[in-house]
């Protein structure tokens, strides 16, 4: 994954990268799986991936994002994912993202988080040595991040430039937020209730519950084909 295209789709949130902003709103989950990835490769993303995320996790669709989390195959990139968001959970001292932090995985075999680190013996030992406490859980050494606040627009300017971010808002990236953008990206998931309830990474007791308060609000239709529930945003 090339790491320019993940920094237009953050300059689109409002980050400040030296990059033309993506034309439409990304999505989020996917983008902090394509941030993990590239992640050792540039460590001003690090540190304003996490400060956009401390501003407005709100946005994160984490039931969603807890269902994305196992498809991971690279351990390193779940490794660092799980340090975004736990590093977030540290400074925030909130348990938004605890059931995406559970599917994470953390490295078997530690190592710098960052490539430029990689380069020789030293740097390596360095970084072990100045790594914070979450980079050692995770395995992935690196310093205490510090807040880029400059390096962000605000959250209206955010939500001005992004209208599809609203329902996200709207309902705090709870499971309704994940069900809305799950139909919107993973058009399978509408199938049946059973996919839905496994892309989103629960039962289908919680799921019925809040397709029953969307359902209410006219944002999902359901309808029931050959002994199936498939649901749709109208």
């Amino acid at each position: 994954m090339k790491i320019k295209s993940i920094l237009t789709k953050w300059s689109k949130l409002g980050a400040a990268f030296n990059v033309k902003a993506a034309d439409t709103t990304p999505d989020i989950e996917q983008l902090l799986i394509g941030t993990a990835i590239v992640l050792p490769q540039n460590a001003r993303l690090f540190a304003v991936a996490i400060t956009w995320l401390c501003k407005n996790y709100r946005l994160v669709c984490r039931h969603r994002l807890a269902g994305l989390a196992p498809r991971i195959d690279d351990q390193q990139t779940s490794a660092a994912l799980g340090l975004l968001l736990d590093t977030v959970k540290s400074k925030l001292d909130i348990d938004h993202f605890n059931i995406v932090i559970k599917k994470c995985k953390t490295l078997n075999e530690p190592l710098p988080l960052f490539e430029v680190d990689r380069k020789n013996h030293k740097l390596a030992t360095m970084a072990k040595i100045t790594s914070c406490e979450t980079g050692i859980k995770w395995g992935l050494w690196c310093p205490k991040p510090q807040l880029k606040e400059d390096a962000l627009k605000s959250t209206d300017w955010i939500m001005n430039e992004n209208t599809k971010l609203i329902n996200r808002a709207l309902f705090n990236g709870n499971l309704r937020a994940s069900i809305l953008e799950t139909l919107t990206y993973d058009k399978q998931a509408g199938q049946s209730e059973s996919a839905l309830a496994r892309y989103c990474g629960v039962t289908r007791k919680a799921l019925r519950e809040a397709l029953d308060h969307l359902e209410f609000c006219r944002m999902i239709t359901r309808n029931s084909i050959a002994g199936k529930t498939k649901i749709i945003i109208p």
